[in-house]
Order: C-alpha cells, then structure tokens, then sequence
C-alpha cells in the first residue's frame, strides 16, 4: 500500500511541475520582458506555494503550525534556521509557514528540468560540498542576498537526519546569519520522515511545524555569538523532544 500510494503521489508531483510550466514559469518570464519583475515574482510564489501545498496533500500530511506569529515582517532581515529531517522539509515549510526563501541547495540540482527554474525563482544559492571555495563563496552570495532583501533559510546540520534524531549544528554554520546581522528565526520540524521514508501505507501523517522567538544578531558582542550556535540548538531541541514525546 506504501509504495502505491507514493507512485500516485509522486505522478501528481510531476505532472504539477510539468504544469508548472504554463502556468507559472512561461508567464513570469514575459512578465519580465515587459519589466514586471516584482509581478513576476509573486506570481511565481504563489504557483510555489500551491505545488508545495499539492505535495503536502498528495502525501496525505496535516500540519500542525506554532508560532507562526513570530516570523518578522516584510523588510526584516531573516535568516531561517532549522532541523533537517526529510526531502520534504522544504515543501512543508513553504505550505505550512508560507515561508518564500532562498536555500543553500547543492550544485546537482542546477541540471534538474524544471526544478531549476523553481530554485532560481527563489533565489536559492548553490554549493559543491566537495570544495571548501564553494562553502565560502555560498556563504558570500547568501549574506548578500539577505543585505538586498531575500531571506535565507538554512539547515546547520549540514544533511538529513540518518536516524530521525537531532544532528549537531556544523561549525560555522550561522555565519549567513552573523555577516548579514539578520533575524534568526529557529524553525523545529518533526513528522516529515513518515512522510516518506518511514511511511506506512495511506495513513495520514501528522507533522509539527513550530517557530520559536526570533534572534537578534546585529547586537551581540563576541561572547554572544560563540554562543549563538548553542543557544539556537536549544530552542530547536527543546519543541523537537516535546513532539518526540507526545509520539
């Protein structure tokens, strides 16, 4: 039953990309022809955020939402930071929070059809993790995306959970936050594996989504920011252990 389930959704998916094309991609780009960039752009988050809501819906997943209240308004330099525990992560956030934001995504997926034009209209930023140059400059093109207005959003774990559990912060992984002096927005997820890789069959899949109190970066003083990976873990591991045991 998993795997007829997940052949039907997966056929969904793709067909909504392909759709995509007329809908959203080939639109937003005459809308750019004739200057309408800001047009555009929203026109292309809102196709984003309807297939992001079709994956949701395919998969058979609730969302349970806390906080999103907290989220800084339009003009606030964000910088989101969560936990990473499934592919679906991403579609979930944009559903569920209406978070629109560039990612740090791999270098790969610059050669995927479709995909592509979506990662580009997000403004994501690109990385080959086999070059320690790529992490660098990655780190650059974000900061500057956030001082010109794009919110980031970023994973410290480096990867997906292998095992479901919370995985250590990587060194050096809040600096798109510290060099922009952006808003911390800590974002726990947990529920989103069973939407896949621990699926079982048609049954709904209840995911958490929770958003914790928002981190100013552009005040804090050296001894502050040696502590700011800590201090942003606890605020993520203390919701994650809170739905581990409500399971």
């Amino acid at each position: 039953m998993k795997y007829i389930h997940l052949f039907f959704a997966i056929l969904l998916v793709v067909l909504t990309f392909i759709f995509s094309i007329f809908v959203a991609i080939i639109p937003a780009a005459i809308m750019k022809l004739f200057k309408r960039r800001l047009s555009a752009e929203k026109w292309m988050r809102v196709n984003g955020t309807l297939i992001a809501k079709t994956i949701v819906w395919s998969l058979n997943m609730k969302l349970v939402v806390e906080g999103q209240e907290k989220i800084p308004p339009q003009g606030t330099p964000v910088c989101y930071v969560a936990n990473h525990q499934s592919m679906l992560d991403i579609p979930v956030v944009i559903a569920g929070l209406h978070v629109w934001a560039g990612f740090i995504t791999k270098q790969e997926l610059k050669k995927v059809p479709i995909l592509s034009n979506w990662i580009k209209a997000m403004q994501c930023v690109y990385i080959d993790r086999s070059s320690g140059r790529s992490s660098i400059e990655a780190i650059l093109k974000g900061v500057e995306n956030i001082k010109n207005g794009v919110r980031m959003f970023i994973f410290p774990e480096g990867t997906r959970s292998k095992t479901g559990q919370l995985g250590q912060f990587k060194s050096g992984s809040l600096k798109l936050a510290t060099r922009s002096k952006a808003v911390i927005v800590p974002i726990t997820i947990e529920g989103t594996r069973q939407g896949v890789k621990e699926k079982k069959g048609f049954r709904r899949v209840i995911v958490h989504l929770s958003v914790s109190d928002p981190i100013e970066t552009a005040s804090l003083d050296a001894e502050e920011l040696k502590a700011l990976p800590g201090r942003v873990y606890s605020a993520i591991e203390q919701q994650f252990t809170s739905y581990q045991g409500d399971s």
